[in-house]
Order: C-alpha cells, then structure tokens, then sequence
C-alpha cells in the first residue's frame, strides 16, 4: 500500500487525507498543532462561495492599494514595509489585475468552486463526513453610486459561469432578510445567490480528520517538519524533530508556509500571506440573528450565521508573516458591523481573530505535482480554501495515484503566472 505523508492539518489536508484514504492509500498526516484546523481554517467567513469564487486581482484593485496605502482603516490595506518582501508576487499579482485575465481566473474558480461543493455534498450524503453545511443562499448587498448597474453587470458576469442569481431591490432585500431593514433605503440591489452554502470550517476540519481516522490515517501532531527527504531524485520521506518518517509521496498542505516547506529542495510556489480578521460574536449576547450570509460590498464584510455564533469577516492586509492582531483593524470590523445593523447593541466580547491566507499570485490555488518526483502541493487557495477544499483533495489525489499527471489542469505549477 502507497504510503503518502500529509503536512498540514487545515481544511486542504483533512480533505486531502480523506480522499487519499478513499483511493486505497496509507496516509500520515504531521501538523505542529494540537488538532486540526487551528490556523487559517480557525475562523475563516465560513461561506462555500462556489457561485461567486471571484479572485482578489480585479482591475479596480491597484488602485484601491494606492489609494488606501498604509491607511488603518482601509479594508485593503498594503503596508509600505510589507512592499519590499512582496517581489516578483507582487509584479505578477498586478498583472492579473487585468480585466481580460481577471474573467479567466474567476470563470476556472467558480467552475471549480461548483464542482468542489457538489464533492462535498456527496460526502456529507454518503454519511462519510459528519458535519453540518447550511443551505439558502448568500445574499450580497450593492449600495453606493450607481448601484443598479454595478448589480446587474455583476450579476451578468456571476450568470455567464453557471450561477442562479435573483435581482432584488431594497424592499424585497429587507423582506427577505428582515435584520436589513433599518438599511433598506440604502440597498440599491441585494442579489440572492441560490446555491450558496456555508459553514464553519475548523468543524468541518475536525470532522475531516475523524473520518480519515475512521479510514485508518494517522495522525501526528505536535510535530515540526525538518524537512522532506529526497534521495536518488525522488521523495523518500520527512525528517521530525525527533522521528523519521518513510514515505512513497509528499503532499504539502502548509497553507501559507507551504513556500518554505519546499523551497530547500528548489521549488519555488508564486505565493503571498494575506491577513484577514473575523469577529464570532455569540447568539445569546445579540437580539438579532440573520437567516443567511450577508455580503456588504459596501462596509467590504460578510456576516454568516453559524449556529450559536455570528462570524463577521473583512479585510485585506498585507503584512508578510506578522499576526500582531491588532486593535485598529478589529476596530473596522467592529463598526463597519455597526453599520450595517444599525440598532443592534455590539457586545464587549466579539472574539476577534487574524489568520493568514495562503494566495497565489494569479488568484488561482497550486494544486499539482512539483520538479520533484512524488512530491505534490495543495496550496494557495487565499481566501478560497473553504470552497475549493474537496475537489481540490480529489484533483491531488487523482496525481498521487497516478490517475492523471495534472499538466493541463488551470492549477499547475507549470502555468504561466503573468
């Protein structure tokens, strides 16, 4: 039986454990943690956005990092001392701002997007997962100067790639999801995107992981990776601290750490870590609770009900590795939340958080073989992991065992990256 070691036990590798144990695979999974999804998965928005899988590189994006450059209060902010560190990703992050390449990156991720949430429903259907996904819709808010044409050219866009989108003014918006009322004047358009889901992310992780264990993968955590072992051109196993671990393939799933994982074995991933903040405020401390995600292209948050707890999620920061968690970003989330419920009474204890997101320079996640033989990634997803999760846990799969080389996927390395 094929031995193939995981490293990393976020959303990316629990799923893509589980799916190498499916294909008939022995799997080890190392993550320096304690238990599964305690880094970017922790308390990410929680939205399985498979019908609106846009990237981060639009064309309005450079000048909105102009614009905003080293303001605390912007939602996208690029600190100047972050600049020097960015390089090359950086010069190849603009170039895929361009509108051309930015309808080609989002046509491929929301393709893949759907694709990845069918996967996953199979798995919760088939009883394979035990966890809890929501269905109804995310409903995202377009407010502003010209609102309406801003909404129906979005939501052209969103239709030509697959997605049902209902149009609905502020009236109906309001109707829908009585929590906007107080703001229905200012909604221009809210579009309902029908077969959006969501979720939390870290159960889902834990539920990943217990169902791998269930398929006999083991575990190993609290364990710092050395590095991976190749002899003779090949991957033949990963150095620990204190271990030695044999093994027929490697399958990085580091998130934003992933880079460093193989760059001493010459592999070099185009990738970037991007902080972004949540809040998770508990149910008993508001009087309110929405039906659904709301999405304010407006305040730039989303808001999810997960149960118990609302997550409130936003902003883009560019601070290299630094997760200082700090007070003026949380801050934002705080009254942009405060805006968009006006009459709710934000309590003291909103629970803030800050993780780093793993993001390709193109937008699109690295899910392939490498120039080594039996060593693979499954990375760079940005703020996407959550949505691509389980097909891109089958894409890798499907390379490990042979199935396919992956060469002509959107997501290889061999990609151009311009």
């Amino acid at each position: 039986m094929k031995h193939v070691i995981v490293i990393g036990a976020g959303i990316i590798g629990t799923t893509t454990a589980l799916a190498l144990a499916g294909a008939g695979c022995r799997v080890t999974v190392i993550d320096s943690r304690s238990e599964a999804g305690l880094e970017t998965s922790f308390a990410n928005g929680g939205l399985l956005a498979a019908n609106s899988a846009l990237p981060w590189s639009s064309p309005g994006t450079p000048l909105q990092l102009l614009k905003w450059l080293g303001r605390e209060d912007a939602p996208l902010l690029l600190r100047p001392r972050a600049i020097p560190g960015l390089g090359m990703w950086g010069l190849r992050f603009l170039a895929n701002c361009r509108a051309s390449k930015y309808q080609r990156t989002a046509a491929a991720l929301t393709a893949f997007g759907q694709h990845s949430l069918a996967i996953m429903e199979r798995l919760l259907g088939e009883q394979r997962i035990e966890a809890k996904i929501r269905h109804g819709g995310l409903l995202e808010l377009i407010r502003g100067k010209d609102a309406e044409r801003h909404a129906e050219d979005f939501a052209r866009m969103l239709e030509r790639m697959g997605a049902k989108v209902t149009r609905l003014d502020g009236a109906q918006t309001a109707a829908l999801e009585p929590t906007l009322a107080p703001i229905a004047n200012s909604i221009g358009t809210g579009l309902l995107l029908e077969s959006d889901a969501w979720g939390d992310a870290r159960a889902f992780s834990v539920a990943a992981a217990a169902a791998a264990q269930r398929q006999g993968v083991t575990f190993r955590w609290n364990a710092d990776v050395l590095g991976i072992d190749v002899r003779a051109g090949a991957v033949r196993g990963v150095r620990l601290h204190d271990d030695y671990l044999s093994a027929d393939s490697v399958v990085v799933c580091a998130g934003a750490l992933s880079p460093a994982v193989v760059a001493p074995l010459g592999v070099r991933l185009p990738m970037a870590p991007v902080k972004g903040y949540s809040l998770t405020l508990a149910a008993s401390d508001l009087d309110f609770m929405p039906a659904r995600p709301i999405v304010d292209d407006f305040e730039h948050i989303g808001v999810t009900p997960l149960g118990d707890t609302l997550r409130v999620a936003g902003t883009v920061e560019f601070d290299g590795f630094d997760k200082t968690l700090r007070p003026a970003r949380v801050d934002n989330l705080r009254r942009a939340l405060s805006r968009l419920f006006p009459r709710m009474t934000l309590p003291d204890n909103v629970r803030p958080w800050c993780g780093l997101r793993p993001m390709a320079a193109d937008g699109l996640p690295l899910v392939s073989a490498t120039r080594v033989p039996q060593l693979f990634v499954n990375t760079g997803h940005g703020a996407l992991g959550w949505t691509l999760a389980c097909g891109s846990a089958e894409l890798v799969t499907s390379m490990v065992t042979g199935q396919t080389d992956g060469r002509g996927s959107p997501f290889s390395l061999t990609r151009s990256f311009w």
